[in-house]
């Protein structure tokens, strides 16, 4: 594996007629916090918001791009952060934070969880490439403290399938019930998934979790998929960004040597495009 990359683990409980993925992405939400300068509350919330599009992704049956856009609600102008969004493909995530203006004064004190940063109820919104056709795009209202209720809720929903999630700032643990799975055969893989102590979900070795949780569902891991954090701009795209500016716009942006600098908003890094190149 290489360097800087997590691990997820695609499994089955024959038993339960039950699939699954599990991932802990420690150097993914290290490389993120450290990129986007997040602590508290924010980082987890943005840690948990990459780790769900990366196991939704892996639900898709083939997809290409998955992206989860949590989104403060209209009512609630004043919440201090008003989007984080995360893009996850086949080897690798992105992902990014907006803040209010003037946030800082704002969080709700009585609140906690991601209402005191978002405010309640919450805009949650999906896309989902296949990469034939057109994407399909999902966008639901949920009000709940916790990112993962706000995910079954999608799931259950706009998907329309049986599952389950655990969500914490560092690991993400998703079942799926597949076809014959039975209302006991889910009650027996819920109840084991409910059974994982706390302490084993913050820093136990997912594989060696699994089996601890699961074993006796006869679990059985049937793959691995590598993630690292990594955002795909160059100046190339930044340039066709510009293209659809109008140039009288163009020169209002341009400093006084002729160069527009952009930055990404997913890793941060800066382009410097001279008005002769586009």
């Amino acid at each position: 594996m290489a360097e800087n990359t997590d691990t997820l683990i695609r499994f089955l409980l024959p038993e339960a007629h039950t699939r699954g993925a599990i991932i802990r992405g420690t150097h993914i939400v290290e490389k993120a916090m450290s990129i986007h300068g997040l602590s508290g509350m924010p980082a987890e919330m943005m840690g948990r918001t990459l780790l769900a599009s990366i196991v939704l992704l892996s639900v898709s049956k083939g997809g290409v791009r998955q992206v989860l856009q949590l989104d403060s609600h209209p009512s609630q102008p004043h919440a201090p952060i008003r989007r984080i969004l995360a893009e996850a493909r086949p080897g690798h995530v992105r992902g990014y934070l907006n803040w209010q203006e003037n946030h800082a004064g704002h969080r709700n004190e009585q609140e906690t969880g991601i209402s005191a940063w978002m405010g309640r109820p919450l805009h949650i919104s999906t896309v989902r490439d296949m990469g034939f056709g057109t994407p399909y795009v999902s966008t639901i209202e949920h009000d709940s403290e916790y990112l993962a209720d706000h995910i079954l809720h999608y799931l259950n929903q706009s998907v329309q399938i049986q599952a389950d999630i655990i969500l914490t700032p560092n690991l993400a643990l998703f079942i799926e019930a597949m076809p014959g799975c039975q209302e006991k055969d889910w009650f027996e893989a819920v109840k084991a998934m409910a059974a994982i102590s706390d302490d084993a979900l913050l820093n136990d070795d997912p594989e060696a979790l699994l089996h601890a949780a699961f074993d006796h569902l006869k679990c059985k891991v049937v793959g691995h998929d590598h993630y690292s954090y990594q955002c795909g701009c160059s100046i190339e795209k930044m340039k066709a960004v510009l293209t659809g500016i109008a140039h009288h716009e163009l020169q209002d942006l341009a400093d006084d040597e002729g160069n527009v600098t952009l930055s990404c908003q997913y890793c941060c890094n800066h382009y410097i495009v001279p008005l002769d190149n586009i």
